[in-house]
């Protein structure tokens, strides 16, 4: 298929890109975690006082394991705050429980507030196998409604474990097994699309010039990236640091 049809599908899926994006800038990336920690917990009050619930989806990462440990402080603080808060992963590895690999690891570890409820994959050490753990994991997911869903951005493109090749936009399931993944470990359970794009609201948070050339490619829409297809319900953030938003 040329480029240019390539475009024309992009455009039909997604629409423009002005008109949906929104950018925001940070310095580096202390100042990104320190802002977007205060602003997750913000749309989190303000979603449980509307609704009595707010679905948060985290991601894995160097930034993503820096916001959720960031978060898990707050929390932590907080032992009679945050009823009604559950909290979901859009990819997970499917390793052991204890693993150091395991997206779910800082709040697994380390979180003690008891309001909160975490709703993590079956690790590999728990599920028959992975698609026990998938099947399990979908049907948690029947019914909700995710308020917000966090990604980080990978060198290539990739959100969760959709990499280029993997994704499928026209999938209509919520969550599949990775049994090769080109990144190790090679087994994992990752939302599709379709279930990153159902959210309320997505932020795609990325730091470091080794982002960079990703961050271009979703500004200008490139196809061949699974990021540029993210697009949520209402609301789409880029939010990048100076290194990943300004490359030589």
């Amino acid at each position: 298929m040329s480029n240019e049809s390539n475009q024309d599908d992009f455009l039909e899926i997604v629409g423009d890109f002005e008109d949906e994006l929104d950018l925001t800038l940070y310095a580096d990336s202390k100042e990104l975690t320190e802002e977007v920690t205060v602003q997750i917990l913000a749309a989190i009050e303000t979603g449980l006082k509307l609704t009595g619930r707010f679905d948060l989806v985290l991601t894995g990462g160097t930034l993503g394991t820096d916001i959720s440990n960031a978060l898990v402080a707050e929390f932590n603080a907080d032992y009679e705050g945050f009823a009604g808060l559950h909290i979901w992963w859009s990819d997970e590895r499917f390793v052991p429980a204890d693993s150091a690999d395991r997206n779910a690891l800082p709040l697994h570890q380390n979180l003690r507030n008891q309001k909160i409820v975490v709703h993590e994959a079956m690790a590999s050490d728990v599920a028959a196998d992975i698609d026990e753990a998938v099947t399990d994991y979908e049907s948690a997911l029947e019914n909700v409604n995710i308020d917000l869903t966090i990604l980080g951005l990978g060198p290539d493109g990739h959100v969760a474990s959709l990499f280029p090749g993997i994704a499928d936009i026209d999938d209509r399931r919520k969550v599949f097994a990775i049994t090769d993944s080109p990144k190790p470990p090679a087994a994992r359970i990752s939302f599709t699309m379709g279930a990153i794009n159902s959210a309320a609201e997505v932020w795609i948070v990325a730091a470091g010039e080794g982002k960079a050339d990703a961050v271009t490619k979703i500004i200008e829409g490139e196809v061949s990236i699974p990021a540029s297809y993210v697009r949520a319900l209402t609301h789409t953030r880029l939010i990048v640091d100076t290194d990943a938003f300004f490359s030589e």
